[in-house]
This record gives C-alpha cells, sequence and structure tokens, in this order.
C-alpha cells in the first residue's frame, strides 16, 4: 500500500514508519518538525515539510493524489497536556481543526482508509475500567480536542467521505525516540541525575496503563492495512494498570538507585486521575491486535538504552 503518516517525525510516527517498511509499503511521512526529528524517518521514506493547521485541504489532497496515497494515518497532535492546557488556540488549531482539514483532502482526493490517534482522556475521570461505550466526557482540553476530532472522522465515514475510520484511544504509551518529556521520560531523567539526596516528584498513586510504543506502532500499522470498513473507535492498551510509583520503584532498580521518593503535594495537577485503565477486548477482536511487552521487559529495555548511551558519552 501507499500510506501517509501525518507527525511521521514523531515519537509514534518513528517507530510506525519503519513497521510500514519492514512491512513493504510505500510511506510519505508529512511533519512540520516543530518537536519531531528527521533523524526518525528511514531513507526510504519519502518526506513532505508542512504545518496541518495551516495547509489549505486543497493543498494538502493535491499532495495524496500526487503520493498516490491509499491510506493515511493521522498521528500530528500537541499532546504534552501541560503544553495543551497553557495553549489552547494552538491545541485546537493543531489537534482539531487539521483533522478537519485532513478528512476534507481526504474526501477530494478519495483516500478510502484514516486512522486516527485519539487518546483515553476522551473518557470521564473515574476510578473505573473504560469501554468504547462510555459516553466521551473529556476533562482537559488534549482529551476534548480528540473528541472532537473522533466526531469529525465518524462524520466522514458517514457521509461517504471515506470508508474506513479508526480512532486508537492510546492509554499512556512509552519507549525509545519520545519527544515529550512524559511520566516515565521523566522519572528517568530524575533518577539519572544523583545530584539530589531523594526524588520528589508529584502524584504517585496514579495508576496507568503504559504501553509499548513498538506495540502501538503495530497497531496503527495494522488498522491502516487491513482494518475493517465504517467507523470504529477502539481502546488501544495492555488493559493492566500499574502505580506511577511501582514505575518509580522499578526503574530505581534497574538503575541501582536507592534514593528514598517523596511525593509532593504542592506538585499535583487538576487533571491527575486516580486510574485510567481500558478494556482492550474489542480491539482484538475487531483488528486482531493485543499488546505483547510486558511493562517489567520494555522499561529493561529503555534503560539498556539509555546505559548504552551514557557509555558511549563517557568513552
Amino acid at each position: 500500500m501507499r500510506i501517509v503518516v501525518t507527525g511521521g517525525a514523531g515519537f509514534i510516527g518513528k517507530h510506525l514508519l519503519d513497521w510500514l517498511v519492514a512491512d513493504g509499503h510505500d510511506v510519505l511521512a508529512i511533519d512540520d518538525f516543530s518537536r519531531g526529528s528527521p533523524e526518525h524517518i528511514p531513507a526510504q521514506v519519502s518526506t513532505q515539510i508542512a504545518d496541518l493547521s495551516q495547509i489549505a485541504a486543497a493543498d494538502l489532497a493535491r499532495q495524496f493524489k500526487a503520493f498516490g496515497a491509499e491510506g493515511v494515518v493521522h498521528l500530528a497532535a500537541v499532546h504534552f497536556i501541560p503544553e495543551c492546557m497553557s495553549n489552547p488556540e494552538r491545541t485546537f488549531a493543531i489537534n482539531t481543526r487539521s483533522t478537519h482539514t485532513l478528512v476534507e483532502a481526504v474526501q477530494l482526493s478519495e483516500v478510502p482508509r484514516v486512522v486516527l490517534a485519539s487518546t483515553l482522556d476522551v473518557y470521564k475521570a473515574d476510578d473505573r475500567i473504560h469501554h468504547e461505550g462510555d459516553t466521551p466526557e473529556p476533562s482537559n482540553i488534549y482529551g476534548l480536542t480528540k473528541t472532537l476530532s473522533e466526531q469529525i472522522l465518524e462524520y466522514a465515514v458517514r457521509v461517504g467521505a471515506c470508508q474506513s475510520g479508526l480512532a486508537l484511544r492510546l492509554a499512556n504509551v512509552y519507549g525509545p525516540n519520545e519527544t515529550n518529556p512524559h511520566v516515565i521520560p521523566d522519572i528517568l531523567k530524575r533518577i539519572v541525575n544523583r545530584d539530589t539526596p531523594a526524588l520528589v516528584m508529584g502524584y504517585l498513586g496514579a495508576a496507568r496503563d503504559f504501553v509499548y510504543v513498538k506495540d502501538i506502532a503495530r497497531a496503527f500499522g495494522m488498522g491502516v492495512t487491513t482494518g475493517p470498513t465504517g467507523f470504529h473507535a477502539l481502546n488501544a492498551g495492555t488493559g493492566h494498570a500499574v502505580s506511577v510509583r511501582t514505575v518509580v520503584q522499578m526503574l530505581q532498580g534497574l538503575l541501582g538507585d536507592g534514593r528514598p521518593v517523596h511525593e509532593d503535594a504542592a506538585a499535583f495537577r487538576k487533571f491527575d486521575r486516580v486510574s485510567l485503565t481500558p478494556n482492550v477486548e474489542a480491539i482484538e477482536r475487531v483488528l486482531g491486535w493485543r499488546a505483547e511487552m510486558q511493562i517489567a521487559d520494555g522499561l529493561q529495555s529503555m534503560v539498556a538504552g539509555i546505559l548504552a548511551e551514557l557509555t558511549e558519552q563517557a568513552a
């Protein structure tokens, strides 16, 4: 297939491009490189620099037609929640307006398949397991922009702008090549820095479903190449939550850090949830996908990469 990936130079984008190339597909990566890295794009992948919050749908459609696109994976977004909360207008422009532009371009260029990166933050901040049938009730700007983007994609399928629209509601994605200071990269940075006598962090009791980035890349790849027709919103995670405190302890053990860990209530954030755990039965039934990497193995892989990098820097 000939597949376009927006945000291809980003965190998930890098691993998705690798998966698609390995699976034998022709790929065009579109990115504005405001956060992503050119080094994330394999040599076999074509690249187009564009800001999807500014480009006209007709211009984007011409790019799709020129490439001969048969499917689009829409990853381009602002998804670090503190950044979203600080810049709501920019967040809506990049996360929601770009989705509208993209589906218009898809209709103009007759691209049949679209896969959208959504989030579990579309769900209400309840301490329970979330199912796709739950009514979206986002409690932060990021979740709201993704809820609206899902509605845009569902509408596009309903009116025939595309044949297949898949929204993957992502759990907390972690792994190598992260481009945002999310919780696991932040923990690693604090542990590697041995200048303080203790680790002082925010809310450690939060339970999250941490899913490895290569597993998520595979979900997007399967979605755009073999996903069903019609619109489907699917939770994408392991189905098991782990507390942030447990992740800290696991990483300390892997890195030989015995310092005490203190929770600073002043660092708690308004949008912190007690838990965020998805039911993942639907994605296995609809897409045939299941997360494979266990959290212990994923963290060990990340730590091995960091230690190798530190050794190389010291040499």
